[in-house]
């Protein structure tokens, strides 16, 4: 049932971009945020020993974090 979606660029330090999205609640007549979501850094998989030309995506649902 989410119909209305919003998404705006955030800031994260383990990822970069970083996007945020919200859903208008009717109930409560605001914006709530529900996920977030972005492309982890380079910095943070090399120690795990991927190679440089890996890219991993993090995302994650919540209801106002």
């Amino acid at each position: 049932g989410i119909t209305q979606l919003r998404f705006k660029p955030a800031y994260n330090p383990y990822t970069e971009p970083t996007m945020e999205v919200f859903s208008y609640h009717e109930g409560l007549k605001k914006w709530v945020e529900v996920g977030n979501s972005g492309v982890f850094r380079p910095e943070l998989l090399l120690p795990m020993g991927l190679p440089e030309n890996v890219s991993v995506i993090a995302w994650g649902l919540s209801l106002e974090r």
